[in-house]
Order: structure tokens, then C-alpha cells, then sequence
């Protein structure tokens, strides 16, 4: 990996790569970036947990909400999932709507989309039992989608961007380069590209001296890639990130782009190479902006807490269960308790919901339905 960044440097016209570039070669690269690595990444053995690592429970509430939608004809039972991991969250879904929403479960179509060989390999081993499913490798070998819902959890955060910093009363891009020993650094350049100027401007980034920012280059790419593929559904995003307000915060002057391996935090980006996990908080007004260019209302916006609680996650609890530890009614109260409890996991992450091509009074109606929670 190493070798892969120093050649790019030095093949470069002005001896620096972006970090947009740094990033992709770290994390995408076919043959040794980190995704493509035959290691766990996800869980307590790997570098990170997401919400499916609590346990079955996230996937099936998203799984009730998706056939509640079916069942009343706001959407076909059609789910794409973008960036599925190493199945867990598929698995739950499935399993869920084949015991409890058979109907639905024998005319679902399934999508799971991955660039990692090797998530792929871990997907098609833990669903062979589902024959609903169809495993991509990017969003563009997909057919066009009629009719259905696109999900994704933990996307757009790992995508690459690029980085700037203000200075001297200026904004500058902020680059990888290296110093007289070979050693990877980083260095300050003046912005050429009008897309990070543009997303300042927009976005009203006046600029703290010392304050970075990161433009969400690859958000915006993958995004108008994802949408163009649906024609009339809805977009569910889970991910966690910042509202423009947020970014102001003084704690967040520099920025949030850090990397993870086994489970801590790392400042220093050029350590670990093509073995940790690259990631950033995302633009939450940017993403929504992205849908409203392209026509696309945005329903719902809550933390993640909340959405699950307004999908019906205490449905999940089992009033009267076992006191034993090792039960499994204990241990899904447990898992419902962690997934909502106030400053847990689930404070971390944001929900968004979009809908494309949908009528107003289906709008409505789709609200309805994501109102179930009765504590409000």
C-alpha cells in the first residue's frame, strides 16, 4: 500500500495527491485496499460495529417497516441495499419477512450491492437459503428499479473527500505529499477546483483560522449514481454526520476525518496503510440539497433513537421475560435497550428519508406509517 501512494505522488504533475485520491487507494483499491482485505471489519473481532452488530433486531424493524410500506401499495416489494457488509443486516431482514411476511417474501426481490470481494463471499454464504437475493459489486451493473426502496447504513461516510483548512484569511486545499525522508505529510495548496468552492460558498463555510472542513466529493458522485437508478420509491440513509449548524461547534474545528482500527480512534491517517478503516461525518444539508435537486422530497430527518422508536422497535420487547441472562427473551430486551437507550449507539446516527415521484397524499400516508411511536 505503501508503494501504491509514494508512486502516486511521484507520478503526479505537482508531487502531491489529494486526500480524495489517498482515500480511495487506502480504502478501494482492487487489489489492496481495505475493503478488499480477507479480514473481519465488522463486530467486536473487527475495527467498528454498526447498529447490525447489536444483534436481529435493527434489521427486522427495518424489515416491518419496508412490508408495512408494500402492504399498503406505497411501494413494491423491491429493496436494494447499498454497501451490505458482511450480510448480518440482509440476514435479519430475510429472515424476518420469510417467517413472519411470507407473502411479501415470496415476490421480494433483494439486491445487495458490495465492491468487497470478500463481503461478497461472506453474503453469499450466509444467505444461500434466501434465492430472493442478487449480489452487485457496484450500483452500475444494477438494472433500472421501476418501483422500490434503496437503503443504505454506513455508506457515505466511508467515501473519499476531499480536505481544506483556513489560513491567513483564506481557504486552502490540504494535501498528501512527501518530505526529504519519504515520509507521507501533509501539505497546503491554493483551491484550483471550483467544487470545493463552490460547496463553501454554498454552504456559507466563512472560514476560523485553523478550521478544516471536509467536501464530500465521493457522497455527491455515489448519490446521483443511486438516485438515477430509482424511479419512484423511497431512499432510506443511515449514517452519522452533522447539519450545517453542527459543523459550527468549536469542538469540530478540525474537522472529522479519522480512521479505526480495533475499535480506536486514529488522528494520524498515514499510519496502519490499507488497514484500518478511513471515515468521516457526513453533510446532512448537503445530502438533503442532493435530493432536492433531483426532485426528491425529504420526508423525515431524526436520530436514529428516534426513527426507531417511530418505526416501532418497542414492539420488540417481551413484557414478563426471563430474569436468566442467558435467555433469549433477556437477551432481546437487552438488544432493544441498547439500540435505544439515551447516549447509546443510536444517538450516534441520523435517519433520513426521501421519496421520489410519490403524491403528496402518499407522502401522508408514508408518514402515517413511520408514526408509530406512542411516547411522543
Amino acid at each position: 500500500m505503501k508503494n501504491l501512494i509514494f508512486n502516486a505522488i511521484n507520478n503526479s504533475e505537482d508531487h502531491f495527491i489529494t486526500y480524495e485520491q489517498f482515500i480511495s487507494l487506502v480504502l478501494y483499491d482492487p487489489e489492496k485496499g481495505y475493503y478488499q482485505m480477507a479480514n473481519e471489519k465488522i463486530g467486536r473481532k473487527g475495527d467498528f460495529y454498526t447498529s447490525s452488530s447489536v444483534g436481529l433486531i435493527y434489521g427486522e424493524v427495518i424489515a416491518a417497516t419496508f412490508c408495512r410500506f408494500v402492504k399498503t401499495n406505497l411501494i413494491e416489494p423491491f429493496f436494494v441495499e447499498v454497501g451490505g457488509g458482511n450480510g448480518r443486516f440482509a440476514s435479519s431482514f430475510l429472515t424476518y419477512c420469510e417467517e413472519l411476511e411470507p407473502e411479501i417474501y415470496n415476490r421480494l426481490t433483494y439486491y445487495i450491492i458490495d465492491a468487497s470481494k470478500y463481503h461478497r463471499k461472506l453474503q453469499q454464504e450466509l444467505l444461500e437459503n434466501h434465492l430472493s437475493c442478487n449480489y452487485f459489486s457496484n450500483i452500475e451493473e444494477i438494472e433500472q428499479i421501476n418501483n422500490g426502496m434503496i437503503f443504505s447504513n454506513e455508506l457515505f461516510d466511508a467515501l473519499p473527500v476531499r480536505v481544506v483548512e483556513f489560513n491567513h484569511n483564506e481557504w486552502q486545499e490540504v494535501v498528501v505529499t512527501l518530505d526529504e525522508q519519504n515520509n507521507l505529510k501533509e501539505n497546503l495548496v491554493n483551491i484550483k477546483d471550483p467544487i470545493i468552492s463552490d460547496f463553501l460558498i454554498r454552504n456559507h463555510f466563512d472560514g476560523k483560522n485553523g478550521q478544516r472542513v471536509e467536501i464530500p466529493v465521493g457522497m455527491e458522485k455515489l448519490y446521483d449514481l443511486l438516485q438515477s437508478k430509482l424511479n419512484y420509491g423511497i431512499i432510506l440513509t443511515v449514517d452519522y454526520g452533522f447539519t450545517r449548524e453542527e459543523w459550527d461547534a468549536p469542538h469540530r474545528i478540525k474537522g472529522s476525518l479519522r480512521g479505526y482500527s480495533k475499535h480506536e480512534m486514529k488522528t494520524n491517517l498515514f499510519e496502519n496503510l490499507g488497514t484500518m478503516d478511513i471515515t468521516t461525518h457526513i453533510h446532512w444539508d448537503e445530502l438533503k440539497n442532493f435530493g432536492t435537486l433531483n426532485n426528491i422530497e425529504n420526508l423525515y430527518f431524526s436520530s436514529q433513537r428516534e426513527a426507531l422508536l417511530d418505526f416501532g422497535v418497542l414492539n420488540w420487547l417481551i413484557p414478563h421475560a426471563q430474569s436468566n441472562p442467558f435467555s433469549s427473551e433477556y437477551k432481546q430486551n437487552r438488544a432493544v435497550q441498547s439500540l435505544i437507550m439515551p447516549g447509546g449507539i443510536s444517538d450516534s446516527f441520523q435517519v433520513l428519508l426521501q421519496t421520489k415521484g410519490m403524491s403528496k397524499i402518499d407522502q401522508t400516508k408514508l408518514n402515517e406509517l413511520i408514526s408509530l411511536n406512542e411516547y411522543k
